[in-house]
């Protein structure tokens, strides 16, 4: 088939997209998402809004957008702002209120969210959703949360040791006195210890919670790593039996 019988076919079913009612629109969009055909979803969404922005389907078609974003595409940045034009052009109906009350909770489900991605080793989507926590929501009370996290995939998903130590030095740089602050310092020592396998670092570190954190819970795990800092595991009296 040459060019131009493809373009005269794209344009054909672009006038056609163009004549369809809402309802045809709505309904073609639930029929390419249970085709995984999500662009062509967004498009016909999209083209709904545009030629029907008054309809009654529109506010459900908005809404949709925004969990198709969300959902299939794993793109928050994108489903957050369709979830605002969702509250703020259709907030007297049902799908205006859902999407205020998602407003409202969007940096736990961000959390949430990122777990369910890490469960399906999709890691960048995953850093890319606390990207976007932090970047959004940077005074929220679980940006700090979000922060380590990141430090926690780099180090147990990536296995990317250098990286974590960087993620977990901006909880304690860009967190101070959060509950992840002491966690994320202990983290940055036990990398050097048991990883990266140096001492020197770890004693910093080590040394460094101490200090800052003396009744800290963790205090008694720092001690024992600094008491046995490079010995292996017979020289360790409590836990010799482990090899025995």
């Amino acid at each position: 088939m040459d060019i131009k019988k493809i373009l005269s076919i794209l344009i054909l079913l672009s006038i056609i997209s163009c004549t369809k009612s809402s309802t045809q629109l709505l309904e073609s969009a639930e029929e390419n998402v249970k085709n995984n055909q999500i662009d062509m979803a967004i498009n016909d969404l999209k083209n709904l809004l545009i030629k029907h922005p008054n309809d009654t389907l529109a506010s459900k078609a908005q809404y949709k957008l925004a969990t198709i974003y969300l959902n299939w595409k794993n793109n928050p940045e994108m489903g957050y702002q369709e979830l605002k034009n969702t509250a703020n052009n259709y907030e007297n109906t049902v799908q205006g209120k859902e999407a205020e009350e998602r407003l409202v909770n969007f940096p736990e489900y961000i959390l949430n969210k990122t777990e369910s991605l890490r469960k399906q080793k999709l890691l960048k989507e995953a850093v890319n959703h606390l990207m976007f926590l932090m970047k959004a929501f940077n005074t929220h009370e679980l940006a700090s949360k979000a922060q380590y996290m990141l430090g926690d995939i780099y180090m147990n998903d990536f296995r990317d040791f250098s990286t974590a130590i960087q993620e977990y030095r901006k909880v304690i740089e860009d967190f101070s006195g959060s509950n992840q602050e002491p966690h994320a310092l202990f983290m940055i020592g036990y990398i050097f210890a048991n990883i990266l396998n140096d001492e020197n670092s770890a004693k910093i570190e080590y040394r460094d919670f101490l200090k800052r954190f003396p009744k800290h819970e963790l205090s008694p795990s720092v001690k024992f790593e600094l008491e046995y800092l490079g010995k292996s595991i017979e020289e360790i009296p409590s836990l010799k039996h482990i090899t025995s």
